[in-house]
């Protein structure tokens, strides 16, 4: 199955969360609001989820959406964590030609 994801919010990266994506399935299916998270051990893609509290008051928590074995969870983590490296990248980039000053950037490559 053909995965494609993408950064919709960028973050930061001083938060413990630095993104939300999305990632399209096969052209067909979407899953929204996966966070890229920082941890001890790296960063890694966090499936959205829900929280409730349970019969005895305890703030419990459950993945709304889940790959079913490892490679499937492999493949959505990996493509996601790739396009927020890119989009880090490009963010990076993006913020040095903001400090070149103006006349250094020859008028047709400006960003808008």
């Amino acid at each position: 199955m053909k995965i494609k994801a993408q950064i919709d919010r960028f973050i930061g990266k001083d938060n413990r969360i630095k993104a939300y994506a999305s990632v399209i399935l096969g052209g067909e299916y979407v899953i929204r609001d996966i966070a890229v998270m920082d941890s001890k051990n790296g960063l890694f893609a966090r499936m959205p989820y829900r929280s409730y509290k349970d019969r005895n008051g305890v703030m419990q928590y459950s993945d709304v959406v889940f790959a079913l074995n490892e490679t499937s969870r492999n493949a959505i983590s990996d493509a996601v964590l790739e396009a927020y490296e890119q989009r880090l990248h490009m963010e990076e980039d993006e913020s040095q030609d903001m400090d070149e000053p103006e006349e250094a950037v020859p008028v047709f490559e400006q960003r808008m």
